[in-house]
């Protein structure tokens, strides 16, 4: 019986960035095997994107009491952003697991993205967020920092955190497998928007990390083409005018 004495697994510098390691270290699959593989509250992992995140996670974490602390964490020398100049949530959001990164500025977003991982965060904070202003596309956007932290939540505050119609209308975008969005993800119009490594079929190959990122279609660039392209698709497929705000509400 519990409260254990956490044992933490440090998966460091892992996902698809570390490129010049080769596709046995650049590999997207480990979340998959351990996120919510383990009885409810037994093991708890935490995927920061910023490294101001780290430690509001780490905080949380702890405090749970878990048996594994299983934190993913990116390469050292990743740019630490100006939150409140970009208008993105604070880095102490990140302890409830789940958070709304980003808010659109209409009152009807255009849709909403769901962000996994480190290099696509960044990625999208630092190319394809400030692409989507200029053509005037304004998305929600929720930051996945830990599965089991969210699941800790009350149902109450998980239901206003990220709600089912935000789920049901996103798509999603993750440096790790495709089935760790899922339950992010509902719609089939959304999954089959959504950018993840193995979507072209194959392993990723070594290179400098920024040539990884862009080969799997992570880059912000790609990211805010197929964000564009999933806003501007059939409207039976995406958010008819404001129907995700009464959802909401």
């Amino acid at each position: 019986p519990g409260p254990y004495n956490p044992f933490i697994i440090v998966s460091a510098h892992s996902g698809i960035k570390t490129g010049e390691d080769g596709p046995t270290h650049a590999d997207p699959q480990p979340l998959q095997l351990i996120q919510e593989n383990f009885p409810k509250g037994s093991c708890i992992t935490l995927t920061p994107w910023d490294p101001q995140e780290l430690w509001p996670l780490m905080t949380a974490a702890l405090e749970r009491r878990p048996a594994v602390i299983s934190p993913f964490v990116t390469r050292p020398n990743e740019k630490v952003v100006d939150r409140k100049a970009l208008c993105l949530a604070p880095a102490s959001d990140a302890a409830n697991g789940v958070y709304k990164l980003y808010a659109s500025t209409k009152e009807h977003p255009d849709g909403v993205v769901v962000l996994q991982g480190s290099e696509v965060a960044n990625a999208f904070v630092n190319k394809a967020l400030p692409l989507l202003k200029e053509d005037g596309l304004e998305v929600d956007v929720y930051y996945i920092a830990s599965a089991e932290l969210f699941d800790l939540l009350p149902e109450e505050q998980q239901a206003a955190t990220f709600p089912e119609a935000a789920a049901s209308h996103a798509m999603g975008i993750t440096g790790f497998t495709l089935p760790t969005l899922y339950r992010w993800v509902t719609s089939t119009y959304g999954r089959e928007h959504s950018l993840y490594p193995f979507l072209k079929g194959h392993f990723l190959g070594s290179g400098k990390a920024e040539a990884v990122v862009a080969e799997a279609g992570l880059d912000g660039e790609s990211q805010y083409r197929a964000i564009r392209d999933y806003v501007t698709g059939p409207k039976e497929g995406r958010i008819k005018d404001g129907e995700l705000m009464t959802h909401f509400h």
